[in-house]
């Protein structure tokens, strides 16, 4: 077996698919690492979170962040993890974030529209709207990588 380098469409391919995505994050004291579903579009990666809290903190104090994906078989045989650095902005315009949200329904399989999907759950459109924020990553570099059998030669 030999790790190689994934092909830049194979890379595009797995952020699209894979279902979750750890975050990692700058705190004052340390590095913060949080699960997180998320979205994958336009070259971007995005995710939904809540308007306050850790990781909101964290990025607010810097825009620097790292986001992974991995797969793995369970005795490792087989693996693959991309790992994109980049630059996260955080939207709160309606207008903006809606598009997201909806991409985010539609990604988990719930084939509702954002209204009729918060409906369903019993939610209120503003006071959610309110809560949430999008947090885009803009990457600078991304790197992927897998575990692959070895040619026989």
């Amino acid at each position: 077996m030999s790790v190689v380098e994934m092909a830049s469409e194979e890379i595009d391919q797995f952020l699209a698919c894979a279902r979750v995505g750890r975050l990692g994050l700058c705190l004052a004291d340390g590095p913060y690492i949080v699960p997180v579903g998320y979205g994958y579009a336009n070259g971007k990666v995005f995710f939904h979170t809540c308007e306050k809290g850790l990781k909101m903190e964290a990025l607010r104090r810097s825009t620097n962040v790292c986001f992974e994906v991995d797969e793995s078989t369970s005795d490792a045989s087989m693996f693959k993890s991309v790992i994109v650095f980049g630059e996260s902005e955080i939207v709160d315009e309606r207008d903006r974030m809606m598009p997201y949200l909806q991409k985010l329904i539609d990604k988990y399989r719930v084939p509702l529209g954002f209204d009729e999907y918060l409906a369903k759950r019993g939610l209120d459109r503003e006071k959610e709207l309110n809560a949430v924020r999008i947090c885009l990553i803009t990457p600078k570099k991304i790197t992927g990588r897998k575990l692959v059998p070895r040619e026989k030669h």
